[in-house]
């Protein structure tokens, strides 16, 4: 129970000081700003399944936020011309602006709150440690 007790609150402190690192940088949701950091790191564009895993949303939950980002110029929908089945979501050159000019702050917010407070052996432990409760949560 400590354990649990403490990933939790870590959780809980975690998110809200990146929401209002993310926000006060770009004037982005995390959200949003997952989804563009993850097509950005993908060249541009994923089909809508492949980013809806990577972001943890729900196909349905990713729609509406595509829909949002949509409307704000940062993405947009794309048939895939191999697939009539499938549909691309791509970065538009606002989104991939917005996202580059956030990505070194943000880093800057990442080595604060991880690389000055673990090395090296403790940041392994806990990816690997995170990747094992992961792998543990059924789907």
């Amino acid at each position: 129970m400590p354990a649990f007790l403490a990933l939790l609150r870590t959780h809980a402190r975690l998110k809200d000081q990146l929401e209002l690192d993310v926000r006060r940088n770009s004037g982005l949701t995390v959200a949003r700003y997952d989804v563009l950091m993850h097509l950005d790191m993908a060249g541009g564009r994923l089909r809508l399944s492949d980013l809806a895993q990577a972001v943890v949303l729900s196909p349905s939950g990713l729609s509406k936020l595509l829909d949002r980002m949509q409307d704000s110029g940062l993405v947009e929908r794309r048939p895939d011309p191999d697939d009539a089945r499938s549909t691309f979501a791509a970065i538009t050159a606002h989104g991939r602006a917005l996202v580059r000019k956030t990505r070194p702050r943000h880093h800057a917010f990442l080595q604060h709150v991880f690389g000055d407070v673990l090395d090296d052996h403790d940041l392994a432990d806990l990816t690997r440690i995170m990747a094992r409760l992961d792998a543990g949560i059924p789907r």
